[in-house]
């Protein structure tokens, strides 16, 4: 797990436990001798809390030290990992921030190369025709990627980096467990509505990934299946799920979730956030 990770997390515990005790944001920082954009940098995974101030804060909250490290932090077995060298420390999503969606930040380079690879396929899709999508040669072309394998694994690294920063915003901005399982599918399900071709990409393209790639990815993969198993599994925790089939349960909802891409229309009856809500 990336120091990027453990920051949003030990973030999302110290907030949870801070609404939890009654106390506001402002009266917590001025208990601790901190400014409140300090600590609201703390709670958001943008600035790394120390081990002396993480306990300062248990005791103010009343909580023990190690009720503020997450389960992600004390990593059980089966938690797949996400993130690695080239995870972005600023990716990082202000509160409701997450259910919007605008132009993908691809380069045009990239935004050709989906576009491509959505109609021909990995395999059909010309260097030729890339470059004349992005509007340059293709010598210019080669000046950014030096192949049709790094700019699918790019584009898959990016969509998963993506997906997995706007899910751990929703899974933050939850108050209970299945507040939080709640954001996370309608989380999900935008994401593939909104980023359509490039689901489609990762559904169909995976195959054709080198194997370093593809492990890379599959590890990006199972980190977001895995962030839905562990709410479901909070939700049985607490007594506000049940099921003798987690896991199942689990792979189900993202079933759904992903699906929702194939029959949306954008001029059907209900809009994307309306679809995700329900």
């Amino acid at each position: 797990m990336t120091e990027f990770e453990n920051a949003v997390l030990i973030g999302v515990s110290i907030r949870q436990a801070r609404r939890h005790s009654g106390l506001s944001l402002r009266e917590l920082a001025r208990r601790l001798d901190v400014s409140p954009a300090t600590l609201s940098a703390v709670e958001t995974g943008k600035t790394r809390v120390s081990v002396d101030r993480l306990a300062a804060i248990g005791g103010i909250l009343g909580v023990r030290f190690d009720a503020l490290l997450p389960a992600a932090i004390v990593r059980p077995p089966e938690q797949p990992r996400w993130g690695g060298d080239d995870a972005d420390p600023d990716a990082h999503f202000c509160p409701n921030e997450w259910r919007r969606f605008g132009p993908s930040s691809f380069d045009p380079v990239l935004a050709a190369a989906l576009a491509e690879m959505v109609k021909t396929g990995y395999h059909g899709a010309a260097m030729r025709e890339i470059a004349k999508r992005a509007q340059m040669s293709v010598p210019g072309l080669y000046h950014h990627y030096s192949s049709k394998q790094q700019m699918l694994a790019e584009i898959l690294d990016l969509t998963m980096a993506e997906l997995n920063t706007r899910s751990l915003a929703a899974i933050e901005e939850g108050e209970s467990p299945d507040e939080r399982l709640a954001f996370l599918v309608e989380c999900v399900t935008l994401f593939h509505i909104y980023r359509r071709d490039q689901g489609f990409l990762g559904a169909s393209e995976m195959r054709s990934l080198t194997a370093e790639n593809r492990l890379r990815i599959t590890e990006s993969r199972n980190y977001q299946q895995w962030l839905m198993t562990k709410q479901v599994d909070d939700g049985i925790a607490a007594g506000v799920f049940e099921t003798d089939r987690p896991r199942q349960a689990a792979r189900a909802i993202v079933v759904m979730c992903v699906s929702v891409a194939q029959w949306y229309r954008p001029s059907g009856p209900q809009t994307p956030e309306e679809i995700a809500r329900d």
